[in-house]
């Protein structure tokens, strides 16, 4: 690092909408935009429109696609109706932090935005785009883009989506029996990177994002967490600080939490990170554990947020529950008319 030079604070993860761990086009894109969308093949209304944090949505579409598809509720019934199986990827599912940096406003965070995503050449690639920027709130400094991309390409006469998109998957490969990703100049995380520092650059400010690289030594997580340590820990921290379970995998912390809970708060997040010495670490740490597609937010029948967490663990552990005491019931009920 060069002096002088003050290093911004980067984190990007992408994970895939899955039907088979609960996951719902609509209810996501709802939630994203803060608004309100059905689902018209359950008949379900997902109402989001109390929370208040959404500065700036949009929905990028080819230009040969009809327009209709740029509001979410057309496009993510789509999605919807086009994967029918089980165990589909509705879609990809990406938070990005933004800078917080006091220089920059809206303008700039949505402009870096629209940089990030048209260098990922989804829409060139004839994929949907749903992007929605939520501010933080008072007192926090986690600045985000919620980014949904379908699997999807539309088909030619731009009227509904055709094939997946395969070639545009991450490629993988087995080393010792287990599977890993083949890092390529097309990765989230790189883009965001280069986008950001190139932004940096044009805009004349002494910020970077700092460089991901592998740290020598004891593994402590995957590479999601080891970035995200990288870019806000020098090594003597890193090394200080990686006897800490809490910071090996974002996973743990989430486990450690619901080993005694079933539902919990951001502040129970937060509890569990306290020792994290660098307070941009933990606010880091506790976007990307609510982030995750394990966490479910649990809202009331109005739509308000309860301000409650669970996960679909948990979720499906107690829907197995009440299915088995159900069919005791239904088995004692049969007993007693014998």
């Amino acid at each position: 690092m060069k002096i002088g030079v003050e290093m911004a604070i980067k984190f990007a993860r992408i994970e895939f909408l899955r039907r088979s761990e609960g996951g719902d086009s609509c209810r996501k894109a709802a939630y994203n935009a803060r608004t309100i969308v059905k689902n018209e093949n359950t008949g379900i209304k997902y109402n989001f429109s109390r929370k208040k944090d959404n500065v700036y949505h949009t929905v990028l579409i080819p230009d040969y696609v009809n327009q209709d598809f740029k509001n979410i509720q057309t496009l993510m019934n789509e999605v919807e109706r086009t994967e029918t199986r089980e165990n589909s990827k509705l879609l990809k599912d990406i938070v990005i932090a933004l800078p917080d940096e006091k220089e920059l406003n809206l303008e700039h965070r949505i402009e870096l935005t629209h940089r990030i995503v048209d260098a990922m050449e989804w829409v060139q690639n004839g994929l949907g785009v749903q992007i929605d920027i939520h501010k933080p709130q008072i007192g926090d400094k986690n600045w985000h883009v919620h980014i949904l991309v379908t699997t999807r390409r539309f088909k030619e006469n731009g009227e509904e989506l055709g094939d997946k998109a395969v070639d545009l998957e991450a490629k993988f490969i087995t080393v010792k029996g287990q599977w890993r990703i083949i890092k390529d100049s097309k990765m989230i995380h790189e883009i965001a990177k280069e986008e950001t520092n190139a932004y940096f650059a044009e805009l004349g400010l002494p910020y970077r994002v700092d460089e991901t690289s592998e740290v020598p030594g004891k593994h402590i997580g995957p590479r999601r967490i080891r970035n995200l340590i990288n870019e806000v820990l020098n090594e003597n921290e890193l090394r200080k600080e990686a006897h800490l379970k809490i910071i090996n995998d974002a996973d743990v912390i989430t486990d450690s939490i619901t080993h005694y809970k079933s539902i919990f708060t951001k502040q129970d997040v937060e509890k569990a990170v306290k020792d994290i010495p660098d307070p941009t670490a933990r606010e880091q740490l506790v976007q990307q554990v609510l982030s995750s597609n394990r966490i479910l937010e649990l809202y009331h029948d109005d739509g308000e947020s309860s301000k409650y967490f669970t996960t679909t663990e948990v979720r499906n552990e107690e829907t197995r529950i009440i299915r088995f005491i159900t069919t005791i019931f239904t088995i004692l009920k049969v007993i007693s008319k014998v």
